[in-house]
């Protein structure tokens, strides 16, 4: 069973983690942690706190490739898990007990058994290392949860199970008209039927066991969740699960959504609210995913290929490097990545002879699917990189990267691989900006931070998170690429980060932290152009969204003015319109070959 376990101090949750990865059996183990943040401090503030949780999480089941840490971040802990719930749709809940009335990420163990989120199980005492399980049944579902607990505790860690009936007045059903096939499981060594005062009973046959497994069978409503008998049984037992069932809810991308508040600063303080949740949760560190033996077991374990895209135009000056970086690391060393391809622009140096070199496949993108026509741009390229890429998961790596290293890639693949409800991710970094001769250490990234990020902010306010949302360094599962329109030009980025969050929200992106990355940086009037068209894609998400004709009734020229020898200025004129391409699975060659 897929098993989340709610992690509130790890040291002592550590029996709680070990229930969850003997129930698991290879079903994966969510270990989920939440920083609870004050009010009248920023959720942000917390980022680096939550680096450091997820790599102590990490900690607590050191190379197991179906674990993966889930960190967030909230005013109130325990709302953060139920969501987590509604995310995740475990088949379990794991929590450890805390005594009736304390704290518990802000709610108390008995207002959780009353109203579990999903099936609940809350490890009391050192369970982990029970060998003799008690499991007393009454019927009904709460007994069915026990023994499945109890059983596939005892299975993973060589023990057996006691199956326990305290028998009332007239006729009693058996232990298997109770329990079905359940009561005859190989490590079910004793079936006993007892009369008696049935707290004195489990008790009695507590002596001779490590742990009990029971349910929490209070009726519903009432103030003691465990009912007499199940308070007798806490208190007697050195080691126990308590386990409680709860109709599943429901996803959260079908919940009502709270409406935003109608006034400007409310809105922007729960939109604020929101983006620092999601910067908490959501932004990564390479170093967290540079084990490439874990990210090959969770490739693996999902039946998932990956490709690399490396779009060109007059890179051989880097291309041979960058294709050396990932192929000596991520292919030979380790089997993470399953092809690379070149995607090229119509280079005029060597950087399509020095690809087929390494023994890369090269596609000129002006030859991929001729019957739709060719545009000149990057966005094109990435695009048309769908039809001839073959992975399940696809990642694009810029080739004019001089300081080149795998965690371009691994870096960009972890959360797709760890994180099942992410679907696209950007890398960010220091970008060093080239003046001369020197480097500064900072100053690159001008378009992102005088246009995109400005821009996002003013429009898009749920994306004023992203560190770099023009990294080329990205990647995203096909399932959701091949559904998305791209922008042909420098636009693709910001379109695709929009059309995300529109379709699958916030939650589905993720970023990663590179540290660094050293590239060629473009003259000021290219950059120009750049801006130009990414506020087009903009205008016209904007406009779409309203019903308005923004961008159409825009103006596509734009004047770059530039200083003549003789002092004086010049206008040129440029043409610049965002191109927008339907998405690849409406082409009717790429529904073709993907069938075939």
């Amino acid at each position: 069973m897929k098993c989340l376990v709610a992690i509130v101090d790890p040291e002592r949750d550590r029996a709680a983690v070990d229930l969850a990865l003997a129930l698991a059996a290879g079903d994966e183990v969510i270990l989920a942690s939440v920083i609870e943040v004050p009010e009248g401090e920023t959720l942000a503030s917390v980022q680096p706190e939550a680096r450091r949780l997820r790599r102590t999480l990490d900690q607590l089941a050191p190379g197991v490739a179906r674990v993966r840490t889930l960190v967030t971040v909230a005013r109130l802990g325990w709302q953060a898990i139920q969501e987590a719930v509604a995310n995740e749709r475990p088949d379990l809940l794991i929590l450890s007990w805390r005594r009736p009335g304390w704290d518990l990420l802000g709610t108390t163990i008995e207002d959780v058994l009353r109203a579990p989120p999903c099936d609940i199980a809350v490890v009391k005492g050192p369970f982990s290392r029970a060998r003799r399980v008690l499991v007393p049944v009454r019927g009904g579902r709460y007994a069915d949860l026990a023994a499945k607990v109890a059983i596939g505790w005892a299975r993973a860690r060589g023990g057996s199970v006691t199956l326990l009936h305290v028998r009332g007045a007239g006729r009693t059903p058996t232990l298997y008209q109770l329990l079905g096939e359940r009561a005859l499981d190989d490590r079910v060594d004793r079936l006993v039927t007892r009369t008696g005062d049935p707290a004195e009973v489990i008790k009695e046959e507590l002596a001779e066991h490590d742990a009990i497994a029971f349910g929490a069978t209070g009726r519903a409503g009432q103030e003691d969740p465990l009912g007499p008998v199940g308070q007798t049984i806490v208190a007697n037992a050195r080691a126990a699960v308590i386990v409680r069932t709860a109709v599943p809810v429901a996803p959260s991308a079908f919940a009502a959504k709270p409406p935003l508040p109608a006034d400007r600063a409310g809105r922007s303080r729960a939109i604020g609210e929101l983006v620092d949740k999601w910067f908490v949760q959501n932004t990564f560190a390479s170093s967290e995913f540079a084990d490439l033996r874990r990210l090959v077991e969770a490739k693996e374990r999902q039946g998932l290929r990956i490709s690399v895209g490396l779009p060109t135009l007059n890179e051989d000056a880097t291309i041979g490097r960058v294709i050396r970086a990932i192929r000596t690391r991520l292919m030979e060393r380790f089997p993470l990545v399953d092809e690379i391809v070149v995607i090229d622009s119509d280079s005029h140096d060597r950087t399509r002879e020095i690809a087929r070199a390494e023994g890369v496949p090269v596609h000129i993108h002006s030859q991929i699917l001729p019957d739709t026509g060719t545009y000149v741009g990057k966005g094109e390229a990435l695009w048309k990189s769908l039809h001839v890429l073959s992975g399940d998961i696809v990642v694009w790596i810029d080739t004019d990267i001089s300081n080149t290293h795998p965690k371009f890639v691994y870096g960009v693949l972890g959360p797709l691989l760890m994180r099942p409800d992410v679907q696209f991710v950007k890398a960010f970094y220091q970008r060093p900006l080239h003046i001369g001769s020197e480097i500064q250490a900072t100053g690159g990234g001008r378009v992102t931070e005088l246009s995109a990020r400005p821009i996002l902010n003013l429009f898009f306010p749920e994306l004023s998170g992203m560190v770099q949302p023009l990294s080329g360094e990205q990647g995203g599962r096909r399932a959701t690429l091949e559904q998305l329109p791209f922008f042909t030009g420098y636009g693709v980025e910001t379109g695709l980060l929009i059309d995300i969050l529109q379709r699958a929200g916030l939650g589905a992106i993720a970023q990663v932290d590179m540290k660094q990355r050293i590239h060629r940086n473009q003259e000021l009037l290219a950059l120009s152009k750049m801006s130009f068209e990414i506020l087009q894609v903009a205008l016209k998400r904007v406009g779409e969204a309203h019903g308005q004709r923004l961008w159409e009734d825009a103006n596509a020229t734009i004047k770059l003015i530039t200083p003549q020898e003789d002092g004086r200025l010049h206008l040129e004129m440029h043409d610049i319109i965002a191109t927008e391409r339907p998405p690849m699975a409406t082409i009717p060659e790429y529904i073709s070959a993907r069938r075939s």
